[in-house]
């Protein structure tokens, strides 16, 4: 679950910081509530996002590559409900919470947890995206699980299944790529295209003011984000226009005065 923390002190500022950095600081506010955001909600963001790119420095991208983006996270519909397999868009189950009541994020998941929801979400993408899907969608999770295996310190049962995770899909990852005709090179460029997705789609979820720059080069230009109020201004950006998306969310704890479920908007350019 991504958490969009409410009724807490968000300043716009003009310092740059990594767009990583300002997704970890989110999950960690503490807030009198949140907005909570099913990760295949926001993978379905991604997607969007990306089928909207036009420019020359982001070439529109193809529909299976949309689709395998807009289904990278389709495996927590299990844990988190929302998109094609929880029963409707911002359907969730109810969150698990630490001692205090406050929900718990993503980042906060279980290895067991978090590795069923990746091979689920690899699976469903090589089904509905083809290949290319499938080698996407595990470029990217084999990606997040060498940066766990190399920063956090797992029990040994945790770690031995995230070492198996990375080893079986590296062999699932040889088969894949003879079933399509990229090269690696172009596989690993659209792993790229995922994560840079990905990222903008969870900063845009998780309620940050921050101004962002993203890991991922687009061609040899860093890709930055300001706020101008709810505006997200992106240089360079993907979009020939200015955009209106939104990410279906649920409030915790549930509030007489407000919508229980909403349509979070967001406004790019």
């Amino acid at each position: 679950m991504i958490l969009y923390p409410l009724g807490a002190a968000s300043s716009v500022s003009s310092e740059i910081i990594p767009a990583w950095n300002a997704v970890a600081a989110s999950q960690k506010q503490n807030a009198s509530a949140w907005w909570l955001i099913a990760q295949p909600d926001h993978a379905a963001l991604a997607g969007e996002l990306a089928a909207q790119f036009n420019t020359t420095d982001f070439p529109r991208v193809e529909e299976e590559i949309v689709r395998a983006i807009a289904l990278h996270d389709a495996g927590w519909a299990r844990y988190d409900g929302g998109g094609v397999a929880g029963g409707g868009k911002g359907d969730a189950p109810h969150p698990p919470g630490d001692p205090n009541g406050r929900p718990l994020s993503f980042l906060q998941a279980p290895v067991l947890m978090f590795v069923e929801a990746w091979i689920a979400s690899i699976q469903c993408a090589e089904e509905q995206a083809g290949p290319i899907g499938g080698l996407m969608v595990s470029g990217h999770f084999r990606r997040l699980a060498e940066h766990r295996l190399n920063s956090v310190e797992d029990s040994l049962e945790d770690t031995a299944r995230i070492h198996a995770f990375a080893d079986n899909e590296a062999r699932e990852d040889a088969a894949r790529l003879s079933r399509q005709s990229r090269s690696c090179s172009e596989v690993e460029h659209l792993v790229d295209l995922l994560q840079f997705c990905d990222l903008l789609s969870l900063y845009l979820c998780c309620g940050s003011r921050a101004s962002i720059q993203f890991p991922q080069a687009i061609g040899s230009r860093s890709v930055l984000l300001r706020r101008d109020g709810e505006l997200c201004l992106l240089h360079p950006s993907p979009f020939r226009e200015e955009i209106s998306l939104g990410v279906p969310a649920r409030r915790d704890p549930a509030s007489g005065s407000e919508p229980k479920i909403c349509v979070l908007p967001m406004l790019l350019r």
